[in-house]
């Protein structure tokens, strides 16, 4: 789904050569395309609202140092602000209101204030988003303020290379915040995944770029010893090199560090808290800044009848804001109807219908015929090959530790598949130029190479990514050896003897051999009495005969008359 931000700008251009005038409907459309989620995104006009708290209205206000504040007012208070997350390409920042509906009558609102151009609501079964178009990059903060979001933006010349994201604020509760795990895992467009678990979703959460790298901050969030590590993911051909996770005084940090051109995209799901971080692509020659494929330009309606072409390339110009420089040689006249076409598809329609060629550099578009440019880029790759052959050759050493060099110097002579020789002898499939040479020392397993500059540094690329370990899997076993031979031996003795007298029954309980045979008692006299009972044997005798000290129980039960002692 995509939110439009319309706005209609009419351009009257006087063309003094035709004694015209041209009068240019131009309708720009700024579209918001997000990775996350927002295809679960519905119409917020087709949709019921259905939520008891809404978006009430949007107000702004600038603050000292350029800044801008941006006050949403809400039906009822949010527990926590809203999740939130940046986008550097197009310069954006998405905000969700969980459980909230679009109370405005409208889903785009004006800004025009400091770097805010734009704000697109669009709202979805279970919360509404809210998109700030922004003018370049800057940092902001979310905080709450009773039943009120404000949300404040730098002035622009606060966001350079360091930008810094307040994602979710602290909520003090009685759990203790902590990181229960960090993981990395391979997105199916090749992105680069960090998935950090929580103990609780209420963790203060503060993003920043620093240099090259992401930051993440955890609030008063513990981790244990166990995660205080660092991942390498570079096998997983993704934008992500490494994550550390580190601690920091009361607070625990992630490090992401990213190679090449990146952008990043952060969100929360209940405990899970996931970064994105997305490999862009993008071709010199294209028009428009990005790595998806097509057109991506801001709309644009032409109605041009029999006018010169180079009038229409300032017109394009003028409403893009690059500078178009037009060879003497494009000439011709040209007449164009396009209604609602990215300004970028309509020049590629313009270079087309006229045999023409642009190259971009920067802000710069030249334009110029197909031949002429073909000529100058033949012209260019000829001077390009008589300097390789002129080069003077130099000599490197490359110390392999993997590769065995005997191996390293077939492949890179092109002995392996076998390719057909070319001009001078030289193999088609060799990665040397014509005059490049290379000898090998199995003893160190060195490689000795002898060519241009240029070779050698695509030859150090080769290396550093084929002159690596073979992954091999580690399997531990233990061998453990069982047999019947142990054993335990267990033994009990029980016995229960009785024996009367006229006035006194006795009962004695016993567990040795001779502990019923006897029971001892007091007279009236104060003498100590033995009294022998009938010699019986032991009601349970299984003795352990490989122990030296048997443990024993007796007990003694008789009644006494009164009067008798």
């Amino acid at each position: 789904m995509g939110i439009g931000l319309n706005a209609m700008l009419v351009l009257t251009c006087k063309n003094k050569r035709m004694g015209i005038n041209m009068i240019i409907t131009m309708k720009k459309w700024i579209g918001i395309i997000l990775l996350l989620s927002l295809s679960m995104m519905g119409s917020a006009v087709a949709a019921e609202n259905t939520f008891s708290n809404n978006i009430e209205s949007v107000d702004f206000s600038t603050l000292s140092g350029g800044r801008l504040s941006i006050r949403v007012k809400l039906t009822s208070a949010l527990a926590n602000p809203p999740a939130s997350f940046a986008l550097q390409n197009p310069a954006r920042v998405a905000l969700d209101f969980p459980n909230t509906g679009n109370g405005l009558k409208e889903n785009n609102i004006t800004g025009s204030q400091g770097v805010l151009k734009s704000i697109a609501l669009a709202q979805a079964k279970d919360r509404t988003r809210m998109v700030l178009n922004l003018s370049k990059t800057v940092s902001y903060n979310t905080v709450l303020e009773g039943s009120d979001v404000i949300i404040t933006l730098a002035a622009g010349a606060q966001a350079a290379a360091h930008t810094e994201t307040r994602f979710a604020e602290s909520k003090s509760t009685n759990a203790n915040h902590a990181i229960t795990n960090v993981d990395f895992t391979r997105g199916k467009n090749g992105e680069g995944r960090v998935i950090i678990d929580l103990a609780d979703a209420n963790t203060g959460i503060n993003i920043k770029q620093k240099g090259k790298q992401i930051v993440v901050d955890f609030s008063d969030t513990d981790v244990s010893a166990a995660l205080q590590r660092r991942l390498n993911v570079v096998g997983f051909n993704t934008p992500v090199m490494y994550v550390d996770t580190v601690k920091q005084g009361s607070d625990s940090r992630v490090i992401i560090e990213p190679q090449g051109k990146w952008e990043q995209s952060a969100y929360q799901a209940d405990k899970k808290f996931i970064i994105d971080v997305r490999k862009v692509i993008e071709d010199p020659n294209k028009l428009v800044k990005g790595a998806k494929p097509g057109y991506s330009g801001e709309k644009l309606s032409l109605n041009f009848q029999d006018v010169e072409v180079r009038s229409v390339l300032q017109v394009i110009a003028e409403f893009t804001g690059l500078n178009i420089v037009a060879s003497d040689t494009v000439a011709g006249n040209l007449t164009l109807r396009l209604k609602d076409v990215p300004w970028d598809q309509a020049l590629d329609i313009i270079m087309q219908n006229k045999a023409l060629t642009m190259r971009k550099v920067g802000n710069v578009i030249t334009v110029a015929p197909a031949e002429e440019v073909a000529a100058k880029d033949k012209a260019a790759l000829e001077a390009s090959k008589a300097v390789e052959e002129l080069e003077p050759l130099v000599t490197e050493v490359f110390k392999l530790k993997y590769q065995k060099a005997d191996d390293f110097k077939k492949i890179i002579r092109g002995d392996i598949g076998g390719g057909v020789g070319g001009g001078g002898g030289m193999n088609i499939n060799s990665i040397l130029s014509m005059r490049g040479s290379v000898n090998s020392d199995p003893r160190t397993n060195t490689l000795f190479i002898k060519d241009t500059p240029r070779k050698l540094q695509e030859i150090q690329e080769v290396i550093d990514k084929v002159d690596i370990p073979v992954r091999q899997v580690m399997i531990e076993s233990r061998l453990v050896i069982a047999d019947e031979k142990f054993g335990k031996e267990l033994g009990a003795r029980f016995g229960v003897e009785s024996f009367t007298t006229p006035g006194q029954n006795v009962l004695a309980v016993g567990g040795s051999l001779d502990s019923t045979s006897a029971v001892t008692r007091t007279s009236a006299d104060g003498a100590t009495v033995v009294q022998t009972a009938s010699t019986g044997g032991l009601a349970s005798n299984f003795p352990v005969t490989s122990s030296t000290n048997l443990g024993s129980i007796a007990f003694s039960l008789f009644r006494l008359p009164a009067g008798c002692c």
